[in-house]
């Protein structure tokens, strides 16, 4: 929501209302699931991941950077309780928000009351995104998914993942090793080539036909 902005602009940003800034290291649990929500949080610097931990595997949700907002979506809710753990992936400072303060800023600055809606909006788009993906039984139906909204997304045929290979695995809620192996089939089929942080889509039309398995 606040990603063309600084952390400066930020914190500027909201001088009209109170607000708290903690720190947090790589891997620090900043709220763990069942956790009661209090505070709406912005990301100022660093990377937070939103993580389920099932009994046995990690899903990965999915992760914030500096400008974005999470909890807002909990704290006015009936039941205002994490539902997934968030933990910082790096070196991080929040910007936390009480209830009332959010509210009473909203009220003030319209404005912003449109930004908070239209991110809100969003990100139930993306969570519907993520319900859908993780609805697929094989592995390949999973991986295709994910390539082909990264290809709606980034308009091009040449995708780049802006996480590591475990982080994708833990997305799209498979084991590290089946994601490795999958890779390597659907590039011996020829549908995709890769390297490193980059796919590469040879076949679309096939692609989409995976998902129709």
């Amino acid at each position: 929501m606040f990603f063309t902005m600084n952390k400066e602009e930020i914190i500027d940003f909201f001088k009209d209302t109170y607000y708290q800034i903690k720190s947090f290291s790589q891997n620090d649990i900043i709220a763990i699931e069942g956790d009661e929500c209090v505070a709406i949080g912005i990301v100022l610097s660093g990377s937070i991941d939103i993580k389920r931990m099932l009994s046995n595997k990690v899903i990965q949700m999915t992760s914030f950077g500096p400008g974005h907002l999470f909890g807002e979506v909990i704290i006015f809710s009936d039941v205002n309780k994490y539902p997934a753990t968030v933990i910082s992936s790096s070196k991080s400072e929040i910007l936390f928000i009480s209830r009332e303060n959010f509210k009473q800023f909203t009220y003030t600055h319209p404005d912003f009351l449109e930004m908070f809606l239209r991110d809100l909006s969003n990100k139930i788009l993306t969570l519907n995104k993520s319900i859908e993906r993780l609805s697929y039984n094989s592995i390949r139906q999973k991986i295709s998914n994910y390539i082909l909204d990264e290809y709606n997304k980034q308009n091009s045929h040449l995708i780049n993942i802006n996480m590591t290979k475990q982080k994708l695995a833990e997305t799209l809620g498979i084991p590290r090793p089946s994601l490795s192996r999958e890779l390597i089939n659907m590039k011996d089929s020829g549908i995709i080539d890769y390297y490193k942080d980059t796919i590469k889509i040879l076949d679309l039309d096939q692609l989409l036909k995976v998902l129709d398995e």
